[in-house]
């Protein structure tokens, strides 16, 4: 049953670790599950020692720097029962350090320490989202100390920043699946299985038979889906086009390399980049009454760590932009309207060519004072006018009432009864003179 566990994990789903540790892998597992591994190139196991499985968990060093240890093969869970003497480090088990890490008041700054070569799908792309929303929180900086492949690099690539040594090496930005058949091995040992089952895709990826063609296909498709989401998730931790990171083609960079095509910050010895991490740390409860200069960052870097934040405010910002240009075109338009009201009225009651001096004057912008000191003067058509003096004073007396701001106004003049029956009054004692 333990066997069959393991099989299941690995075989017949993607997976996000390196091939050459998948090889070792297989050759650690293969007598137990009978597979003929001579095909296989010859690989060195690497012992894990109980005293670094325990550092899976962190420890705080003098400048207040939780370590979280990432070692070996990653997986989403595992019993105590089927390795009762220490097996792969657990995405449950970092993310329970990095939490406690995270809540810490005496911790100031996380360092996650990367040795790696990847491993499981499931929970791997769930912990990179909660420690990429995490940024800003506390400095988070993974040190790579020497690899972090395939999954292992997807949670380093969600930390703040990214420290390689020269021989250190991330990427394998890319996912594989493994099938194993087992029916030649069973014929020759005389053994037969029948699958009995419901649901045409029931015993695609079944041991007992050759990869079908459809099973192939979709299990190719498993692939290239999971692939997408790993290139896609990259690319937003580390500010990157989606094509940049797919150009990588799963390849593994060391030291100056990652660095010149994006997928690291710095190349540095990973203890003197742990020793760094506390420099730049943030403040913390336990310190919050030491005066501290406060950490500022570009655009680029906001950008990049708070790209939803980024995101909201430039969303407001082009609101508030297009509602302010709203409202100075309506104040425009309230404004042109006024001023075509007024020279309507000065054309309609003192003549066609006093109303086009005024809009002519209204045009230009000119004020009362402007006009009196140029000496313009506004008089009405003398040839054949059915106006005099007297009427045309008590009209013009009617508007300055009307709108005692001049024409040039912005504010509008409505709804005052009272400055609208000093109009009528004005015209209806003017009168008229044939």
């Amino acid at each position: 049953m333990r066997n069959m566990h393991i099989a299941g994990l690995l075989f017949n789903r993607p997976l996000m670790i390196s091939e050459a540790k998948l090889g070792v892998i297989l050759h650690i597992l293969g007598p137990r599950l009978n597979l003929d591994l001579s095909g296989l190139p010859k690989s060195e196991a690497v012992v894990v020692s109980d005293s670094e499985r325990a550092r899976a968990g962190y420890q705080v060093m003098q400048n207040n720097t939780a370590v979280i240890g990432v070692y070996g093969p990653l997986m989403h869970r595992c019993l105590a029962s089927e390795f009762p003497s220490g097996g792969p480090t657990t995405y449950a088990e970092i993310w329970k350090a990095f939490d406690m890490a995270m809540a810490d008041d005496a911790v100031q700054s996380v360092v996650m320490d990367f040795d790696t070569p990847g491993g499981d799908v499931s929970g791997c792309f769930d912990f990179a989202d909660h420690i990429y929303q995490s940024r800003g929180i506390k400095p988070i900086t993974a040190v790579v100390n020497e690899m972090a492949y395939s999954a292992g690099y997807l949670l380093a690539s969600a930390c703040s920043r990214i420290v390689v040594p020269r021989t250190g090496a991330v990427g394998s930005v890319g996912v594989i699946a493994c099938h194993a058949d087992f029916s030649r091995a069973e014929e020759a040992a005389g053994i037969t299985v029948t699958h009995v089952f419901a649901g045409a895709r029931k015993a695609d990826y079944s041991p007992h038979a050759p990869l079908g063609s459809e099973a192939l296909s979709l299990l190719q498709q498993s692939v290239d889906e999971t692939r997408e989401m790993f290139v896609e998730t990259v690319a937003r931790n580390r500010g990157m086009t989606v094509q940049a990171v797919r150009d990588t083609e799963a390849g593994m960079f060391e030291g100056k390399k990652a660095v010149q095509i994006g997928l690291a910050d710095e190349v540095a010895p990973a203890a003197k980049a742990i020793a760094a991490a506390g420099k730049s740390k943030k403040r913390s409860m336990l310190h919050a009454s030491t005066p501290q200069k406060e950490s500022t960052m570009d655009i680029s870097q906001l950008r990049m760590e708070h790209p939803e934040l980024v995101a909201q405010i430039e969303a407001e910002a082009r609101a508030g932009m297009i509602a302010q240009a709203d409202a100075a075109s309506a104040q425009a338009a309230a404004v042109t309207a006024e001023q075509t009201r007024m020279v309507g009225l000065v054309a309609a009651t003192m003549g066609e060519a006093v109303g086009a001096k005024l809009g002519a004057i209204a045009a230009k912008g000119l004020s009362a004072e402007d006009v009196t000191t140029l000496g313009i003067t506004l008089s009405a058509e003398s040839a054949g006018s059915t106006f005099d003096e007297e009427s045309r004073a008590a009209i013009l007396a009617g508007l300055q009432a009307a709108a005692p701001t001049g024409v040039k106004a912005a504010k509008l003049e409505t709804g005052a009864a009272a400055e609208r029956a000093s109009v009528v009054s004005a015209i209806a004692a003017g009168g008229s003179r044939k």
